[in-house]
């Protein structure tokens, strides 16, 4: 009402209520921000684009790496969907945001945005679990188990596919436990970017399974990764040159490689799920709500833009130039 206010008599004082990311004009109110969505997302939707392309055309040895590594593309291709979404968004609505509010965050549009962010943040985090589960069996156990085969490698995907698009769209049902009376919003309705994140102290109506997926689901991934990446860092260590096998050479060299993308990962995600703890626990104050809108907008799909120059440089043709 205080938008509507202001725009009849420009005059008058009235305070409209904070809001993390947009005001009575803009849905994104910070400018740098809304520039930042722009080339974060047009990165991410080319980028990622020429990586499968890429890797479609040029045929790699190691199929089974290959195809994971396409599939965390396309995981990475639709976060640059999302941001561009939002950012088109924010350009419609420029000046007269105030008017289209409700409507936009109650909207299917928003719902969509926000299952496309999910999908694509938690696929690329499980499928990163996976690869560092395959390098580490050939690593540490390389004659304990069989290598990770094509055909197992399509089944485990196409089940993290599923799963985590299962997990993306029950919220858009119209459930009582992820509808928000008060605000007359659903789950991806929360926030102007329809992005479901528990980074605040307010427990806004399906926070507890923002904080499962998010939180509990991230940590014990990355937790995962970093202990095994340490154990396949000691192993090799040990190991002399005289008894390295040609495998497990070529193996820690993958390893290597894969280790720049998941580090670009972890520090996305690590500050995500630190404050979300401690926002929580009633630990962690932002008053003017500039960190949880870096985060979100600018911190968390930065790897989804970067992680297409790292998946070029592990494909063995640009390696070699």
């Amino acid at each position: 009402m205080c938008c509507f206010a202001k725009k009849a008599a420009p005059a008058l004082r009235c305070i409209s209520p904070k809001n993390v990311f947009s005001n009575c004009d803009d849905l994104m109110k910070n400018k740098t921000l809304q520039v930042c969505i722009w080339i974060l997302g047009l990165s991410a939707l080319i980028g990622n684009i020429f990586v499968v392309l890429l890797r479609l055309i040029i045929k790699e040895d190691n199929k089974v790496h290959s195809y994971l590594l396409t599939n965390l593309a396309l995981a990475d291709f639709l976060m640059g969907v999302y941001m561009l979404l939002i950012a088109i968004k924010d350009v419609e609505y420029q000046g007269e945001y105030f008017k289209h509010d409700i409507e936009w965050r109650s909207g299917r549009l928003c719902q969509f945005a926000g299952a496309l962010s999910l999908t694509s943040s938690e696929v690329s985090v499980l499928l990163l679990t996976l690869i560092t589960a395959d390098r580490f069996k050939s690593i540490v156990f390389p004659f304990h188990f069989k290598r990770l085969s094509f055909r197992l490698a399509v089944i485990i995907v196409g089940i993290i596919w599923t799963v985590v698009i299962l997990m993306s769209v029950i919220p858009i049902f119209e459930l009582e436990y992820f509808y928000d009376k008060s605000r007359g919003v659903g789950y991806y309705g929360r926030s102007a970017i329809c992005l479901p994140l528990q980074l605040s102290k307010d427990k806004l109506a399906g926070w507890e399974y923002s904080v499962a997926i998010f939180v509990v689901l991230n940590f014990v991934s990355f937790v995962f990764i970093l202990v095994a990446y340490i154990i396949m860092f000691l192993t090799v260590r040990k190991m002399s040159r005289s008894i390295r096998s040609t495998t497990i050479n070529r193996e820690s060299q993958m390893a290597k490689r894969m280790a720049f993308i998941i580090v670009t990962d972890f520090c996305c995600w690590m500050p995500v799920i630190i404050i979300c703890i401690l926002s929580l626990n009633g630990h962690f104050d932002d008053p003017g709500n500039l960190v949880y809108a870096w985060i979100a907008v600018f911190v968390l799909p930065l790897n989804s833009a970067v992680n297409p120059v790292l998946y070029t440089f592990s494909t063995p043709l640009f390696r070699k130039k």
